[in-house]
């Protein structure tokens, strides 16, 4: 049984978290970091499953902030000491976190190597039934975390050289959350590979880590046995562990030489790890078997303008088509593939309800959506997931569309020709048309190949050309009769069109008005 005093630290910051752990020697000084949380809410729930004696936490914090996290632990569990880190110096603060049960109390300002020790020594003496030990030095696990979080005792590296003799390396690794879904098992899977790693690897150092209880590490040592020989051993040894673990997915890296590069390669490895996603039917991958491939940006703006345009089925399968290629790069990460394809989808809902579609079905849609998308475990069933969604949308789109979508794009253009001449505006046609605005000028501008305004001018100006050609009506009633109340404005919008001034067009035509030939405009 350990001895050591278990430490829980709770801080949102990630690089505060990581300067923390490597500002002492905690095995050494008969402590044991058994987990970290950044924020309180999450650190209840690994109180529970880690039991703590200590919590060293922040009081700001997104959630759940200290005070309220320090008043639970009281309450929940009273035997666990709460230490609080914080930026403030107000006297009436600090006492109010003593009221809710803290023991002591740092400055982060201030906070050192020696402030933090006499703290925690000074708070595991008050656990009852608890005699810290010190002196005990680091464990391996302790002294591998060191190294890998960025922040290791300045002898860290120096004790792993004492472990890994030899000058030949590569690394084994298991993403536990990603595979499993949590960490509850990680001891026993960790104790699992290591008594595998006697059996099928003998001759080498084989050590086994469990990194932040999260990552299962092993970390593979050697002289002068081929590499290619060892990971067949590694292939072996991992088809016999994942007898009683079916669902780990181990990558193993290429060789590296010297401890200087273990951050390096393990960040590379823990990479490696999210591609299961990827790899349904594999157990096991190298490093090579992964081609470097960049995620392939998808073209957000034409998705965009084909749903403006109501050509959902032509969105679809663009959305469709990029999916199916990345599925075959394997990039991007599962969680940014997930995430694009979800909001490229509540983009499109979004825009159908604001233009007056069903919205409980939109919303039940909606729901369907995130929950077959959130559950695809392999990138196969994204793929079957989103099919079904598109014939969802599909049907949707075709079957409960507002009246405007079985509207004739002829009846709007026909309505807009006959009442040209009149003060009319997109919103006019919107409204007359029971359609939304925006939806209104995208459907518009993607079936009539322009905008609103244009077509409105290019119809006046057809009208204005029929009267021009009659030849008994002025050119300044003209402007008027065609929707114009600024005569120069008509000019130079007839112009733009015909390339001609109103009384040249007329000219042009040879008309005239009273028998006389009208020279002026």
């Amino acid at each position: 049984m350990s001895t050591y005093c278990r430490i829980l630290i709770v801080e949102d910051e990630y690089l505060t978290r990581q300067g923390i752990k490597g500002m002492i020697h905690w095995e050494q000084e008969g402590f044991q970091i058994v987990g970290e949380a950044s924020n309180g809410e999450e650190a209840l729930a690994r109180i529970e499953e880690l039991k703590p004696q200590i919590v060293l936490t922040d009081v700001v914090m997104p959630v759940m902030d200290g005070i309220a996290l320090t008043q639970a632990i009281q309450e929940r569990y009273p035997e666990t000491r709460v230490i609080v880190l914080s930026g403030y110096s107000d006297f009436e603060y600090v006492k109010s976190i003593f009221q809710h049960g803290a023991v002591d109390y740092i400055l982060k300002p201030t906070l050192n190597q020696q402030e933090l020790l006499a703290t925690l020594c000074k708070a595991a003496g008050q656990i009852p039934d608890f005699v810290l030990t010190r002196g005990g030095g680091d464990s391996f696990e302790s002294v591998i975390n060191q190294a890998l979080s960025g922040f290791p005792a300045p002898d860290a590296l120096e004790k792993l050289r004492k472990v890994f003799p030899y000058p030949h390396f590569f690394l084994v690794g298991m993403n536990v959350p990603y595979v499993l879904g949590n960490a509850a098992n990680l001891s026993r899977e960790a104790g699992i590979l290591a008594a595998g790693a006697e059996e099928f690897l003998p001759g080498v150092t084989a050590r086994v880590a469990t990194i932040d209880r999260k990552f299962l590490l092993m970390i593979v040592n050697y002289a002068a046995e081929p590499y290619r020989s060892l990971t067949e051993r590694v292939r072996k040894l991992v088809a016999a562990v994942r007898v009683k673990s079916p669902r780990a997915f181990y990558v193993y890296t290429r060789e590296f030489s010297g401890l200087g590069l273990l951050k390096e390669t393990y960040t590379r490895l823990a990479a490696l790890s999210r591609q299961r996603f990827y790899c349904r039917d594999v157990f096991i991958q190298g490093e090579d078997a992964f081609a470097p491939a960049a995620a392939e940006p998808f073209d957000a703006a034409r998705f965009n303008a084909l749903v403006r345009a109501s050509d959902m089925r032509q969105a679809l399968e663009q959305l469709d088509a990029w999916l199916r290629r990345a599925v075959d790069r394997h990039a991007p990460g599962e969680f940014e593939l997930k995430s694009l394809v979800q909001d490229e989808l509540y983009q499109m809902l979004a825009f159908w309800e604001e233009s007056g579609m069903d919205a409980e079905r939109i919303a039940s849609l909606k729901r369907d959506c995130f929950i077959r998308i959130s559950e695809a475990k392999f990138a196969e069933d994204l793929l079957e997931a989103f099919g079904c969604i598109r014939a969802d949308f599909l049907t949707l789109f075709e079957e409960r569309a507002p009246r405007q979508g079985k509207r004739s794009v002829q009846e709007i253009l026909d309505y807009v020709e006959e009442h040209c001449a009149e003060a009319l505006t997109l919103n006019d046609v919107a409204k007359r048309f029971n359609f939304n605005y925006s939806y209104l000028s995208s459907y518009f501008s993607a079936n009539s190949r322009e905008g609103f305004s244009e077509y409105l001018n290019r119809a006046r100006i057809r009208r204005a050309e029929e009267l021009l050609r009659k030849g008994d009506i002025p050119v300044s009633e003209v402007c008027g009769m065609v929707g114009y109340g600024d005569h120069s404005y008509f000019c130079k919008v007839f112009k733009k069109f015909t390339g001609k001034t109103p009384s040249e067009f007329r000219r042009q035509c040879g008309a005239a008005v009273g028998g006389k030939r009208w020279k002026k405009s």
